[in-house]
């Protein structure tokens, strides 16, 4: 069972505009600071985090905020996407090899060369295509699915202006 206790992830600002994208007009995140900040989480054992701002100048920290749920909100629906595509192929794949397996011992008891055909092949490429999927992806997606759900639920932010800060 994982830790409840809250991990601290921090984040040293120099430059405010450096935190978010050119590009839009709202208050999205640079790919950068999400990749920092996502990497960071995964890491954690613990389920749930504080986010830590650390700046020499004062940040707009209804704009941080607003970005952070913006994220959030993103990942939660790209995550949706990955996860029912991810489901489907999977039942896909069971399905087409089950299908052409069962198919190449029906029609073995008829025609001994089917035991050297292309159907068990292909039948057995799609299972383990789908073997791939429930021990490698499944995982990762769950992974995902919970830091996502306790980004959402309880992580907190705290901003932190040091003066002695270099930079």
């Amino acid at each position: 069972m994982a830790s409840k206790e809250q991990g601290e992830i921090k984040l040293v600002v120099n430059n405010e505009q450096t935190l978010y994208s050119e590009f839009d007009p709202e208050a999205e995140f640079s790919e950068s600071v999400k990749m920092y900040i996502r990497s960071k989480a995964a890491t954690m054992g613990n389920n749930n985090f504080r986010l830590t701002v650390i700046s020499k100048k004062q940040l707009d920290e209804a704009k941080f905020k607003a970005a952070v749920a913006n994220w959030v909100r993103d990942e939660k629906a790209l995550f949706k996407k990955t996860e029912n595509d991810t489901m489907r192929m999977l039942i896909g794949l069971l399905a087409f090899g089950s299908v052409m397996i069962m198919i190449s011992l029906v029609l073995l008891q008829q025609f001994e060369l089917l035991k050297y055909s292309l159907l068990p092949i292909i039948g057995s490429l799609a299972l383990s295509k789908a073997v791939r999927i429930l021990i490698i992806e499944m995982p990762v997606i769950k992974a995902q699915r919970r830091m996502i759900t306790e980004m959402e639920k309880h992580n907190s932010i705290s901003f932190v202006y040091d003066s002695m800060l270099e930079g």
